[in-house]
C-alpha cells in the first residue's frame, strides 16, 4: 500500500472513530466522514467497501488499542490460572493492577473516541455485533473471574453484577470530564488535577470493591457453617 493510501486509510479510520462515538452508527453518514477526513467518497469505497465495515474496522481497531493496553496483566492472570498461583491473595494484587490500568485509560485524553464509542455501543448498540465486542466481553470476565476467586464462588450471579457495576462506573469518569471538573471545580486539563482524580477514582473503586468482596465472603462463609451445623 503506497504512503498516500495509508494516510487516507488512517485519515478515515480517525475521522469514523469520531463521528462514530459523537453522533452513533445511525447518525453518521459517509459524506460527513469523508468531509472530516478531507477525503472522497470513492476513497472510503475503496478502503472499507460501506459504512458498515467501515464501523466494525473502527470498532476492531479500538479493541486492539485497548486489549494492547491491558495485555500484560490479563496474560499475568491467565498464566497464574495456568500454572494453579491464582488464589485470593494473587486475585486481589491483580484487581488492584487491573482497576488501576482502566483508571488509567479512562483519563487518557488521547482515547476519548474510543472510549466513547465503546460506551456507546454498550448504551446503544449499532446492530453491527450480535454479542458484545470481544475485548469488552473479556474485560467483565476477567472481573468475573478474580471476583470469584477472591470470595471462593464459581459461576455467580452478583460476580457478574459487580463486574458491570465497576466497568460502568470506571468508564463514567472518562465519559464526563466536563462535569467531573466542573464538580470539582477545577480544570482537568491540568496534570495535577487529572491525577488527584485518578488517583481518588482508583481508591474510590477499590475500596467498593473490597467491601462488596468481603461481603459475599462472609455471607459464603456463614452458608458452610451453617451447613455443617
Amino acid at each position: 500500500m503506497r504512503v498516500q493510501d495509508s494516510s487516507t486509510y488512517d485519515r478515515l479510520l480517525t475521522a469514523a472513530a469520531k463521528l462514530f462515538a459523537l453522533q452513533g452508527f445511525a447518525g453518521t453518514t459517509t459524506r460527513q466522514i469523508v468531509k472530516e477526513a478531507g477525503s472522497s467518497l470513492s476513497s472510503l469505497q475503496i478502503h472499507f467497501k460501506s459504512k458498515e465495515s467501515l464501523y466494525r474496522a473502527v470498532m476492531e481497531k479500538t479493541q486492539d488499542s485497548f486489549y494492547s493496553l491491558n495485555e500484560p496483566v490479563l496474560n499475568e492472570i491467565d498464566e497464574l490460572e495456568k500454572q494453579g498461583f491464582l488464589d485470593e491473595n494473587s486475585a486481589w494484587d491483580l484487581i488492584v493492577e487491573f482497576t488501576g490500568q482502566i483508571v488509567e485509560w479512562a483519563f487518557m485524553s488521547e482515547y476519548t473516541n474510543e472510549i466513547l464509542l465503546i460506551n456507546r455501543e454498550l448504551l446503544q448498540p449499532s446492530g453491527q455485533f450480535e454479542t458484545l465486542p470481544g475485548a469488552i466481553r473479556r474485560l467483565y470476565q476477567y472481573y468475573e473471574k478474580l471476583f470469584e476467586v477472591y470470595v471462593g464462588e464459581k459461576n455467580t450471579f452478583w460476580a457478574k453484577m459487580l463486574s458491570f457495576s465497576v466497568i460502568t462506573s470506571l468508564f463514567d469518569y472518562a465519559n464526563y470530564p466536563h462535569v467531573l471538573g466542573q464538580v470539582l471545580g477545577c480544570d482537568m486539563k491540568l496534570p495535577e488535577n487529572k491525577q488527584k482524580a485518578k488517583a481518588y477514582a482508583k481508591q474510590y473503586s477499590l475500596s467498593a470493591i473490597r467491601a462488596n468482596l468481603n461481603m459475599y465472603k462472609q455471607r459464603r462463609i456463614a452458608e458452610v457453617k451453617k451447613k455443617e451445623e
